[in-house]
């Protein structure tokens, strides 16, 4: 294991954001996929704040945090067949770190959000 990370977010933080930003905080943030997954829902905000969170674990996990090194869109967070998370990569993040394993997990409640990442 080469890292690990977690975070944990108010889904109503990210709702707020959606209401007031629409389209533009979405696409600042989440893929055009993300976004049809998670949209899919009545209530979308919890699968957006789980994929927020999952994010920042991430960017945690292989110690960059967003910025300069590490777009919020270098990540994407789909869901296999029974619905776990599972992360992609874009092409330039893949060749910084090797072509990295990362494992996520995500949790929510009425309130919060949560993720963790496992970096191999």
């Amino acid at each position: 294991m080469k890292g690990i990370g977690n975070d944990i977010v108010e889904i109503e933080r990210i709702r707020l954001s959606i209401e007031r930003h629409g389209h533009h905080f979405l696409d600042r943030l989440f893929t055009q996929k993300e976004q049809d997954y998670c949209l899919k829902y009545t209530d979308s905000a919890p699968h957006f704040a789980g994929r927020f969170a999952a994010k920042e674990a991430i960017v945690k996990a292989l110690g960059t945090g967003f910025g300069s090194e590490v777009q919020w869109r270098d990540i994407a967070i789909h869901a296999d067949t029974k619905g776990k998370p599972i992360v992609i990569l874009s092409p330039s993040i893949k060749e910084r770190f090797q072509n990295p394993t990362i494992l996520v997990s995500i949790s929510h409640s009425d309130e919060y959000a949560t993720a963790i990442a496992v970096y191999f």
